[in-house]
């Protein structure tokens, strides 16, 4: 049996947003993360997929505490995360650490890389000089740089090579759990098989756990060994990624997967496309029943008014679906 070394329970993230200068007292909530409940098992990938704007890099920044969740429960290995402080917090983060988006931007141009991978040393353990250089040159050569990087700074290097600065910096606290936020939309496309080439690699090597966040399904399906997808603050399905990838079952699923471009251009003609119609609603306002129901083509009265719950379809297949639920329990 795998273990659990995350285990995230109806996790929310609501944003309060002022309605104007002259209704200074009363809020509305932008709900980015509503209810999210997912497991991550030891040496698992779990990608998680979704359009702009559905709040996937909210509830990265959730679980690892960079933005304080409104409700819900983080477990890592057993210990209420969300419970710790101070120094028990300070601990326990370094069992969890977060890849950017931007390299350009998540590096301070001021530093060089040595101190770039020594603050997060500094700031969470105790270790001489000798054994702090040990840790920063291992991280170095985990992603196949060399020592003499250390001495340089953000600016004199290329994209793909401050992605791998981002990386071991995360690395250096030898974490147990990655999670990856778009670490590679913003780097050239002949960079971002490398990264993903060197994440997998790490991953495998040093037996970690790792949450993937990406909109583009065919990357998550490359790196990942389950996928989650998510719409407007909720899990909608989950699955391991041939299953869900041959066999989508929730509407939105299916449209992601019907998007995603086949190399033969026989089968890329002849498939079925399925287009997603209407805008995404605001999270401020999420529609009151099923959140994909403004744009679901199998829409019913119920999923105006009631929200489906992730149910189990399969053993490790769960959708959020009324329409589904009702086909498999009419077979």
């Amino acid at each position: 049996m795998n273990t659990t070394v995350l285990s995230v329970q109806g996790l929310k993230v609501h944003y309060p947003v002022r309605k104007g200068f002259l209704n200074f007292n009363k809020r509305k909530y932008l709900k980015a993360v509503d209810g999210v409940t997912i497991e991550l098992a030891k040496g698992e990938t779990l990608g998680l997929v979704g359009e702009s704007g559905c709040g996937k890099s909210s509830l990265g920044r959730a679980i690892i505490r960079l933005n304080n969740p409104t409700a819900g429960h983080v477990q890592i290995n057993g210990v209420d995360f969300l419970a710790l402080k101070g120094e028990a917090l300070r601990r326990a983060r370094t069992d969890i650490q977060m890849i950017f988006q931007d390299p350009y931007g998540s590096l301070d141009p001021r530093m060089t890389v040595q101190e770039i991978l020594s603050e997060p040393l500094q700031a969470h353990l105790k270790l001489s000089r000798k054994e702090m250089d040990l840790r920063i040159r291992q991280a170095l050569a985990h992603v196949s740089l060399r020592d003499r990087a250390l001495k340089k700074y953000p600016h004199e290097f290329s994209g793909g090579q401050r992605q791998r600065i981002a990386i071991a910096r995360a690395l250096v606290l030898e974490p147990k759990i990655l999670i990856a936020d778009e670490p590679v939309s913003s780097l050239d496309v002949s960079v971002q098989a490398e990264i993903l080439n060197l994440l997998k690699e790490i991953k495998d090597r040093l037996g970690l756990s790792m949450i993937f966040i990406a909109h583009n399904l065919s990357v998550v399906k490359y790196i990942s060994d389950r996928i989650a997808v998510m719409y407007l603050g909720k899990i909608v399905e989950i699955g391991d990624r041939q299953s869900l990838y041959q066999a989508p079952q929730h509407p939105y699923t299916q449209a992601l997967v019907s998007a995603v471009p086949i190399p033969d251009p026989r089968l890329e003609r002849t498939r079925k496309r399925i287009a997603v119609t209407g805008e995404l609603p605001s999270p401020m306002n999420p529609p009151k029943g099923c959140a994909f129901s403004s744009r679901c083509p199998l829409a019913v009265d119920k999923c105006q008014t009631e929200a489906p719950s992730l149910d189990a379809l399969s053993e490790g297949r769960w959708v959020a679906c009324f329409e589904v639920e009702k086909g498999r329990t009419s077979n």
